[in-house]
């Protein structure tokens, strides 16, 4: 039904966003198809899969509806960049809680509807919900038994779109705080290869987020311009963020509070990769026939699996001669 490679459902993932992404692409893109395969599953003479396949169908209405922010990474995008995306992401989500915007999504609703021959009828409930009386004029905050299905547009509006659309803009608000874009612009300010590189008003806003002497910064700022304009004239200045804290590691009794900022950047996480690959190689290399191994011998096994490349560039007969050499030494 669709040029191109063909593509798979895939489940929800707890953890990864783009993985959510990907499996919600697939359906929204593939619905018609999906349909005609549920359709062919019901009228097959297979009970249980007629029976599975009415459910599924019965689930595909109006009431679904998908949200989604993703981040792609990019290795020419800095932390001021990404400062300027964060607030332009936040201006869009706001734009996109309006009355315009939920009809425009609307109208995309009705013509997928009616690609994949769904029913867009509002079907009426067999009978109405009724709540019980000690739960009256209270607010429940569990969707346990308080389960509304939204009958008609507007009630969709103001019980799922507005209330998606304002969870979105609030979580970019918390995770992206001022005191987060203060540091993002402080970090990108201590890379040399910055065009804020040294930026005052940059560092001294992220220096106060981790309670720095501000006085003494103002003066290691300025003979830190000194000293690299001297060795830009030698042409050894550094060129990244590495290369400077080694450059201000023979001076740091002089330059103190550069150098403890500079040591903080570099151990602050970027990302959340390492922590996702730790997992994913936890469940491959914890099996059942290694549940019982010790905490030390997994962790050991884990930065093994980790960084497979140079442990598949390590010369395995020198670990065996070394570890021969050590029982023989330990045995006499």
């Amino acid at each position: 039904m669709f040029d191109g490679a063909p593509r798979e459902l895939q489940q929800l993932s707890d953890t990864r966003w783009a993985c959510r992404h990907i499996a919600c692409r697939n359906v929204m893109d593939r619905l018609p198809a999906i349909v005609q395969v549920l359709e062919e599953l019901v009228s097959e003479n297979h009970p249980q899969r007629a029976v599975e396949a009415r459910g599924i169908l019965a689930q595909i209405d109006l009431n679904f509806a998908g949200s989604l922010v993703l981040f792609r990474k990019s290795k020419t995008v800095d932390y001021t960049k990404a400062v300027e995306l964060t607030e332009a992401l936040k201006e869009t989500l706001v734009q996109y809680r309006s009355q315009a915007s939920f009809e425009e999504m609307w109208r995309e609703i009705l013509d997928l509807c009616q690609c994949s021959n769904i029913d867009t009828t509002q079907r009426k409930p067999k009978r109405p919900r009724q709540t019980t009386k000690v739960l009256q004029d209270t607010i429940v905050h569990s969707t346990l038994g308080q389960h509304v299905v939204p009958d008609s547009k507007h009630t969709f509006c103001v019980s799922v779109y507005y209330p998606v659309r304002d969870n979105m803009i609030g979580e970019i608000g918390r995770r992206f705080s001022n005191t987060n874009c203060k540091i993002m612009q402080g970090v990108q300010a201590l890379n040399p290869s910055s065009p804020s590189f040294l930026r005052e008003e940059a560092v001294l806003l992220f220096a106060e987020a981790y309670d720095s002497n501000i006085e003494d910064l103002k003066h290691e700022l300025h003979q830190t311009r000194r000293i690299l304009d001297r060795k830009k004239v030698e042409k050894e200045s550094p060129t990244t963020l590495m290369e400077f804290t080694q450059f201000l590691d023979p001076y740091q009794d002089v330059f103190y509070e550069m150098f403890r900022l500079c040591k903080i950047v570099v151990v602050l996480p970027v990302s959340s990769a390492s922590r996702e690959r730790s997992f994913s190689s936890l469940r491959l290399i914890k099996t059942y026939l290694r549940s019982t191994v010790t905490e030390k011998r997994l962790s050991s096994l884990a930065v093994l699996s980790i960084e497979s490349k140079c442990t598949k560039a390590l010369d395995l007969d020198k670990f065996v001669k070394h570890f021969s050499r050590a029982q023989y030494h330990s045995s006499r």
